[in-house]
């Protein structure tokens, strides 16, 4: 109990110092809040094979927020990738046929037989129609190739 106290008291204490020393009513902002960052209500990682067709991961229900893309180029020359959030020509899952696409939408070029590791300290939402999903698709002219794309996030 002690000891929770004093981590408490310290940052309290500091700021009504910098207070005291500086005159400002900022000061008082710079108390740190305690409590440790909860972690995102449900987990999500999915992994695609984007060959010759676009395809789509999501989670089973829920708004998607990605945190990181990896994507693995497994062809002999630099492949342009085409990322999305997808319309489906109908059914609920993220597995149905892909008509068209909405965003957030980004494109992105792999280099030949290379990895591109796409962090998000804030998540890249995809929030629209549920489920959500992020579709890719290999855009590379005359030269589609092997990608694969894995999603790591969380949904809620």
């Amino acid at each position: 109990m002690t000891n929770r106290i004093r981590r408490i008291a310290a940052p309290i204490a500091a700021a009504v110092a910098l207070l005291a020393a500086t005159g400002s009513a900022m000061a008082a902002l710079v108390i740190a809040d305690p409590t440790p960052q909860a972690l995102p209500p449900h987990p999500f990682f999915a992994s695609m094979s984007v060959l010759n067709k676009s395809a789509a991961v999501g989670p089973a229900a829920g708004h998607l927020g990605v945190t990181n893309l990896t994507l693995t180029n497994f062809d002999t020359s630099q492949q342009q990738v085409f990322i999305f959030s997808p319309v489906f020509a109908s059914g609920t899952s993220c597995s149905g046929s892909i008509i068209g696409g909405s965003s957030p939408q980004l494109t992105v070029y792999v280099q030949a037989s290379s990895t591109l590791v796409i962090p998000y300290p804030t998540p890249l939402e995809f929030t629209g129609k549920l489920p959500s999903c992020l579709a890719a698709e290999v855009t590379t002219v005359l030269h589609g190739g092997s990608v694969e794309v894995d999603v790591t996030g969380y949904y809620q």
